[in-house]
């Protein structure tokens, strides 16, 4: 008999508009077709559950805190039946946008210990530029309801060589960033996949790479985040003391953050 499922990747591909870089799979969102969502993946929970023993579970999308606490309620309570909660970290991606108080408690009421937030930036032109639907001032609204919810363990998703994104302006959202102390920190360069807007206006020659830049950014970001209490642990992400040990055993099931 093959040993039981100890890292759960639970995938919610809903989000309120998509973003103009992003190429993982995801639907509109619709009340309906989420609550068909919802069911399906509550009967698929009952159908491999006597395999699954998780000790890390990671909720990704798409934009998991798209959907409301009653079907947030559903899924929950159909784990806490199937005794599939309890892992020593359970994360749930979140857009600052889709963030509340009762959404937090819920979270926090049923064992989800870790909230992995999707900023990607905190200028607001960039933020446009990318098919955000937050603002700069939801992500700090967001990050204190997690923190007086009792989250200890917040991830920051930010992305750099954003096309018109400067070097003072990647600084000033790194010091903004630092600033907030999450205990992970998640960065990367962005991607021009096929079948995205972003790299239909670079054929289009709408913008350039500036690889060079680029580099300078990467740099600067390793630079600051371990004079911040980063520790570099793999090429994207950083962790704090208090939280590297559980990262360097869940990092390699978590795709990169697009809520």
């Amino acid at each position: 008999m093959p040993d039981p499922v100890t890292s759960l990747y639970i995938h919610v591909p809903f989000c309120a508009q998509k973003c103009v870089y992003c190429a993982f799979y995801s639907e509109a969102s619709s009340g309906e077709l989420i609550n068909r969502y919802t069911a399906a993946l509550v009967r698929e929970l009952e159908i491999v559950a006597a395999d699954l023993k998780p000790k890390t579970i990671f909720c990704g999308g798409g934009t998991p805190s798209l959907l409301n606490l009653r079907q947030w309620e559903s899924i929950l309570r159909a784990m806490e039946k199937l005794n599939l909660l309890g892992a020593e970290e359970f994360t749930v991606e979140c857009n600052p946008t889709t963030v509340s108080a009762d959404k937090a408690k819920l979270f926090r009421d049923f064992g989800i210990n870790r909230i992995s937030m999707g900023v990607q930036s905190l200028d607001e032109k960039l933020l446009d530029r990318l098919g955000r639907i937050h603002s700069r001032e939801m992500v700090f609204k967001s990050f204190d309801i997690l923190r007086r919810a009792g989250f200890d363990n917040v991830n920051l998703d930010l992305m750099f060589a954003i096309p018109t994104q400067t070097m003072e302006i990647w600084r000033t959202t790194l010091n903004e960033a630092m600033a907030m102390q999450s205990e992970h920190l998640s960065s990367y360069e962005v991607i021009y996949e096929d079948d995205t807007p972003l790299f239909e206006q670079l054929k289009a020659g709408e913008f350039s790479v500036d690889e060079e830049l680029a580099c300078e950014m990467f740099e600067e970001l390793i630079a600051r985040a371990t004079t911040g209490g980063f520790h570099q642990y793999e090429i994207a992400n950083f962790a704090r003391n208090q939280s590297l040990n559980s990262q360097l055993s869940t990092f390699r099931a978590a795709p990169a953050n697009t809520t």
